[in-house]
């Protein structure tokens, strides 16, 4: 009989070529017809109690139900019970009883011998659950409303009708589990099982007295359902076997299908939360019930882990049962590895269900905590530059500069610190969420206790249990002992430290007597964890609560990186970052100091010409001045007002020669026509008019026709202009500017500042430079001076071999990439500059970069990946891995 519970995963019926009990089909045949009037295709089907057989006339489906003769009476109640829930008018759909032409529900009738009972009910139409899909958030929310509904129809159904105990109830897990064990050889599988389940059982069993019980389902399982599936889910719509109605605790039911889906998510907690969230809506745990769904989740885990491993032990060399059993404990262990306060607490927050507030005194009420300065830790704080977070001891530093003045400072709870936000990982978050203060105070200062408890712990961290809350104190010196019993206002300690010096305290709160919390979280578990580690506000007599904080607003950028509020990272790979990066601290220290001295443009400003000189210095072969403009807009503007002079110039030449060629002809008495000499003259103009259009080649990898666009602009005596603003300063190579790699020779190249700014930079011949210099206007000295500390930093840190190096080991896992998925049609590139371009069918693929990557796709769904000149190759190595992921790639 074990061996079978332990095969009973409970799957949706299957049609079976084997009869029940040899009962022919003609012999089925015949009682469809007798007593039901039915014809048609006959299937013999498994199902929980034996074979039925699905009936199907060609508009109507049926299951013709055969039991023995002492199921008669469960089946009548049964089928009282469905048409309780079919008057009900939000209970599920449920098969229907279908009379016989006689008028009977149960049928007895003489087969081969045996006296059997017979009922024909109507198959709901639908699909059963799909054995090769996970159990989606949706379906697990519809799973738990369709339970619930069930609940709630059968609330007023009378209770004396139905008595009848499941055999799986939860409530003899425990001696189950024991009698399964006692066969199991495995000690450690034995231990493990046995202490999962004695620890769900402590908590189930104080509060068992407060579950409602009622008639429901205790193990609604993929057997006993039907839904409809559509492209991209399965919902369940219907139960469509009420055999295993029993009166359990609703919450048993619940841990139940809890249970099913958490084992189908590989023990992951998390999953059950919205099958939970589905059936709380409809018919709302109590207290008792929401804290012990979670141990009687473990308790139904640990039992079927029983199960499996005394199969196991029955059956030693059967492959099958030992991989199920080796499964089984393995969904156990995951699933213990979270604790049941903090699954609690999961639950709560899922359900929106607010914690009882503590009642705390002031942990030192003597002290003026108005004079506590509160310090930003955060991603805004303006006390971070220069990446001066990333020092270990940074936060320390700053609440003792901060705690300077008053000597009183603290950290803020529920802060997402920017120490501690380190660059995103593709599987992981960082933990950046503060649950504890940290606060600068003058040693001596007593603390008192804030509520009623027994000292648990002294050293190294002090530890205050009392009924609903657990203080814990370091920083602290105490006489007290373990085992002491504190009223609420007796003294527990004193800040430590030598006297008339600032010492250390660190402040925190637990709900969870028995696990305490972690000083930081993860944001995605900030709200859980804010319910057991509260914010210790109460305790200081002030608000230290960091404000909240946007998750995708961005507040802070550095080198490749940029932060949002929440502190989340993304690598800057959209070519937007300043080429130097973000942040670099010199371009802040030129700005600051010219703010200083000038901010006013005026021609030949100091700043602008000391830039200018720069410029000049590195400028590409061919080009001996530079003109400076306020943006890209002013200075294409002027170049292009610069070819329309010069072509209107040529072209009154040409009209003032054509007029007079055609003086001479009226003397010398021609007869052209002069429609012909019209045209000619509006083609010719038509033709200078696009002479008078400079051509703008911007030298991109892959730009394939940009050579020709030369060529025959040239032979046009048109202007050229090479955009460098996304090229230039090294980013695709050994050289400085890409003209130089491609012998590309034009009138003008453009190109940006370098620091991010809105500067451009024309680089042409003197001709031109006296030509343009009168068309643009003074510079900005600010603009000027951050451009030059650019090109310092540009120099001085040798960026331009850096983002050789870097180019090379980007081009290297970019081109392994495409080698090893489909997904890929093309890349090209160089150095820090790439494009990737997809199959058509996987044009938004990209969309999975979002949140991890920065990045930008052409109108052709090519992906553009340009990373500052400054990146490190951890950070190339972590785009490829979020490449590798979006692309569906094992982990390299």
């Amino acid at each position: 009989m074990q061996g079978d519970e332990a095969s009973e995963i409970l799957d949706a019926p299957v049609i079976t070529d084997d009869h029940a009990d040899d009962v022919s089909l003609d012999t089925i045949e015949a009682l469809l017809r007798d007593h039901w009037g039915l014809s048609g295709q006959i299937f013999p089907v498994e199902e929980k109690h034996g074979v039925g057989y699905l009936v199907d006339n060609g508009n109507l489906r049926y299951f013709l139900d055969m039991r023995d003769l002492a199921d008669e009476q469960a089946l009548r109640v049964e089928h009282e019970v469905m048409r309780h829930i079919t008057r009900s008018p939000d209970g599920p759909q449920v098969p229907e009883p279908v009379a016989t032409k006689a008028g009977a529900e149960v049928l007895t009738a003489e087969i081969d011998g045996t006296t059997r009972v017979l009922r024909l009910l109507t198959a709901l139409d639908g699909d059963p659950p799909p054995e090769d899909r996970d159990v989606t958030e949706e379906t697990a929310a519809e799973l738990g409303a369709l339970l619930a509904s069930l609940v709630k129809s059968l609330e007023d159904f009378d209770p004396l009708i139905w008595n009848g105990e499941h055999e799986d109830d939860l409530r003899k897990a425990g001696p189950r589990t024991v009698s399964l064990l006692s066969k199991v050889a495995d000690q450690e599988a034995r231990d493990m099982i046995a202490r999962a389940m004695v620890s769900a059982l402590r908590r189930i069993h104080p509060l068992a007295a407060e579950f409602r019980i009622g008639l429901v389902i205790p193990d609604l399982g993929p057997g006993d359902l039907t839904g409809e599936t559509d492209d991209v889910d399965w919902h369940p719509t219907g139960i469509t076997n009420l055999g295993g109605l029993s009166r359990s605790w609703y919450v048993s039911a619940l841990a139940k299908t809890c249970a099913r889906i958490l084992a189908s998510q590989g023990g992951e907690p998390a999953s059950i939360l919205p099958a939970v969230t589905g059936y709380h809506a409809i018919d709302p745990l109590n207290a008792a019930e929401l804290e012990a769904l979670w141990p009687l989740v473990i308790a139904d885990i640990a039992f079927s882990a029983a199960l499996a491993e005394n199969t196991h032990a029955e059956a030693p060399d059967d492959e099958s049962a030992a991989e199920e059993a080796r499964g089984r404990r393995q969904i156990l262990a995951n699933a213990s590895t979270v604790a049941a306060e903090y699954m609690h607490a999961c639950i709560l927050e899922a359900c929106r269900i607010e914690p009882e507030p503590l009642d705390l005194n002031l942990l030192m009420p003597e002290l003026e905590a108005e004079k506590i300065r509160l310090v930003d830790l955060s991603s805004k704080s303006p006390l971070f530059q220069g990446g001066n977070w990333t020092d270990p001891d940074c936060d320390w530093r700053l609440l003792a500069r901060t705690a300077w003045e008053t000597g009183m400072g603290s950290t803020r709870y529920g802060e997402y610190r920017l120490s501690r936000s380190k660059p995103d990982t593709v599987a992981t978050e960082p933990r950046n969420v503060a649950l504890h203060v940290d606060i600068c105070l003058p040693t001596g200062t007593a603390l008192i206790a804030p509520f009623k408890g027994t000292v648990v712990q002294v050293a190294p961290q002090f530890s205050l249990r009392g009924e609903n809350v657990t203080l814990l104190v370091e920083g602290m010196e105490t006489a007290l002992t373990e085992g002491a019993e504190i009223g609420p206002g007796d003294q527990l300690g004193t800040v430590a430290g030598a006297a008339g010096a600032v010492g250390g305290l660190r402040l925190r709160l637990s709900r969870d007597h028995e696990n305490h919390p972690p000083l930081f979280c993860r944001p995605s578990e900030a709200a859980v964890w804010r319910r057991l580690a509260p914010s210790p506000s109460a305790l200081l007599g002030i608000d230290c609560d960091a404000p909240a904080a946007i998750s995708g607003r961005e507040v802070r950028a550095w080198h490749e990186f940029v932060y949002d509020e929440t502190g989340h990272t993304v690598l800057d790979f959209s070519g937007m970052a300043p080429l130097i990066g973000h942040g670099h601290p010199s371009i802040a220290a030129a700005s600051y100091q010219q703010h200083l001295r000038l901010t006013a443009s005026f021609d030949g400003s100091a700043e602008a010409e000391a830039l200018r000189q720069a410029l000049v210095d590195i400028a590409p072969p061919g080009f001996t001045d530079v003109v400076l403009f306020q943006d890209r807009h002013a200075a294409m503007e002027a170049i292009t007002e610069l070819a329309r002079a010069r072509e209107t110039t040529e072209e009154r030449a040409a009209v003032a020669a054509y007029q007079e060629n055609s003086a001479e002809d009226e003397i010398d008495g021609s007869s052209e026509d002069e429609a012909e000499i019209s045209y000619a003259v509006a083609s010719e103009q038509a033709e200078r008019e696009e002479c008078a259009t400079p051509l703008i080649v911007e030298l991109l990898p892959g730009l394939l026709h940009a050579a020709e666009q030369i060529t025959s602009a040239r032979e046009n005596d048109r202007l050229i202009i090479v955009d460098e603003t996304r090229t230039g300063y090294g980013r695709l190579g050994e050289n400085l500017w890409n003209t130089e790699r491609d012998d590309i020779k034009p009138d003008f190249l453009l190109a940006g500042s370098g620091d991010g700014g809105r500067l451009s930079v024309v680089f042409c011949n003197e001709e031109f430079s006296e030509a343009l210099a009168p068309l643009a206007n003074p510079v900005s000295p600010v603009d000027a001076a951050t451009a030059l500390a650019a090109l310092t930093v540009l120099r001085e840190e040798n960026l331009a071999a850096n983002a050789s190096a870097m180019g090379e080991l980007l081009e290297k896992g970019l081109r392994q990439l495409a080698e090893e998925s489909d997904r890929i049609e093309a890349i090209e590139g160089r150095r820090l500059w790439w494009s990737i371009q997809p199959r058509s069918e996987d044009i938004e693929i990209w969309d999975a970069l979002d949140g991890h990557v920065l990045h930008d796709v052409d109108h052709s769904g090519r992906l553009i990946l340009a990373p500052p000149l400054c990146v490190s190759e951890a950070s190339i190595n972590l785009c490829l891995d979020h490449l590798r992921n979006t692309l569906r790639l094992p982990p390299k």
